[in-house]
Parts: C-alpha cells; structure tokens; sequence
C-alpha cells in the first residue's frame, strides 16, 4: 500500500490537495518536476522538486532571480524562497484584484521573516 503523501496525483488533484492554484502546479511540471508514466505526480516529489529548483522556476515564471541559503543537504532555507516565488507569481497572473491584493500583503509579511531591520 503507498502511503497518501506518495500516491500520484493528477495536475488538478495536487492543486486541490495543496490548496494551490492549477497554474502553480503546471509552472512546476514546465520547470521539470518528475511525473510518472501516467503523468501523474507525487507530493513528496513536488515539494522536493520545488525546494531544489527555485531558480529554474523563477526564470519560467519570469521573475527576477533571488539568492536562496539552502543546499543539496538541507533545502529548508529555500521554504522562504518558493513561498515568495509563489507570492509573486500570483501577483502577476492573477486576474482578480483580492487575490493580487492578499498575496502582495503575505508576501511583504514573509519578507520581513528574519529580516534583521524588522
């Protein structure tokens, strides 16, 4: 039996399990993330892919490059770094005005995390 975390999930079932947008996920399988035969995805895979290719999914998303503290051994730095990529991204495709709003508000919030002038 696979564990739920690793069951594939299709496109539209990974933005609903994620409570993501199904346009941050197709960003993240046209950055490469790994899918299986059926094309299908694993959450695991998804965060991992994520975590590991911020930069490569900034350029697909056209967004400015960012400097990210995490390495092959501990990604955990760049939680911040795809939290703001994913704020940023939805400030510029959304097309509703609340969302472009919320997410700009969250995503000066998260800046401030660790910020030492804060």
């Amino acid at each position: 039996m696979i564990p739920a975390e690793e069951t594939p999930l299709s496109i539209e079932e990974m933005a609903s399990r994620l409570k993501c947008s199904r346009g941050w996920v197709q960003l993240t399988v046209d950055a490469g993330c790994p899918r299986n035969e059926d094309g299908r995805l694993s959450v695991r895979d998804f965060m991992l892919f994520q975590l590991s290719n911020i930069h490569r999914m900034r350029q697909i998303a056209g967004l400015d490059p960012i400097e990210t503290r995490g390495t092959k051994e501990d990604l955990r730095p760049n939680v911040k770094a795809i939290l703001s990529t994913q704020l940023e991204w939805l400030q510029a495709r959304s097309t509703k005005d609340n969302v472009k709003q919320a997410a700009r508000m969250v995503h000066q919030k998260i800046q401030k995390i660790g910020d030492p002038s804060s």
